[in-house]
């Protein structure tokens, strides 16, 4: 049987899952990336592949506005600018495959200090037939990161660095959707300072006093790029948040443990 879904998760040495668990779907003639649970706000990115109506691809991230309203009642800090939504290019590796999105974790959400604010509130879920995963529980080193590149090709999987990745077992998927597309997902452990995140996407850590918060950032690449979209993982504080909260007139009252 064909994989249909991945979950990918960072733990620690405790097998509880940091961050968000991230969930990536085959559907019909599309792909969808999203999140275990539903505190998210609705928030997911969608891979829409040739059908009836439509000849080409389409590369979509968009929030569900009820979802939205919902998560900040319940005190969370959420703010986005998508409107309706945003399309995006990607970034073009070969004549049929794109580099879609990055999911990264950064190292923060493993230190002990910081554990209570990283720990999600999901249960890690079961795998079974269709449903494939991976947890990291490694330890990362200071100032390094965890990413998962998510890649799109017509035809059969394209896999980046693909000697190395086979070497390494750092491979998740494939996954076929019914339009002929494949996608690929491909472990990376990078050091932030060789491969920061872009600048829009880094919050700073909690200062001494400070509570800590787990944050996730979004965007694109830097202002005006329309290449892949990125997912950045990791933790600030509720002091940061609600500053910013403040400057756009909301309020913020921190997130449940």
């Amino acid at each position: 049987m064909t994989k249909r879904e991945i979950f990918v998760v960072l733990s620690a040495d405790d097998n509880h899952a940091r961050g968000n668990i991230w969930k990536i779907t085959a559907k019909k003639t599309d792909f969808y990336l999203d999140f275990e649970g539903t505190h998210n706000g609705g928030f997911h990115l969608s891979i829409h592949g040739p059908n009836e109506k439509f000849s080409g691809h389409r590369f979509h991230v968009k929030a569900d506005r009820q979802a939205v309203k919902s998560a900040r009642m319940g005190g969370s800090f959420l703010e986005h600018g998508l409107g309706k939504g945003l399309e995006f290019d990607g970034t073009k590796l070969a004549d049929h495959a794109y580099l879609v999105a990055r999911l990264r974790w950064t190292w923060d959400l493993q230190r002990p200090r910081f554990k209570h604010a990283a720990l999600s509130r999901v249960a890690v879920p079961e795998l079974s037939a269709g449903r494939s995963g991976k947890m990291l529980d490694t330890p990362l080193d200071p100032n390094s990161a965890w990413d998962i590149d998510v890649v799109v090709s017509y035809g059969e999987p394209f896999w980046p660095h693909a000697e190395r990745s086979a070497r390494d077992d750092s491979r998740l998927g494939p996954l076929e959707n019914d339009a002929g597309m494949w996608l690929t997902a491909t472990s990376y452990h990078r050091s932030q300072m060789l491969h920061p995140s872009p600048e829009h996407l880094r919050l700073p850590v909690p200062r001494p006093g400070e509570t800590p918060q787990s944050v996730l950032g979004a965007g694109p690449g830097s202002a005006g790029q329309q290449g892949m979209y990125w997912f950045v993982e990791g933790i600030t504080s509720q002091e940061v948040l609600s500053a910013t909260a403040a400057s756009r007139g909301r309020d913020f009252d921190g997130l449940p443990g």
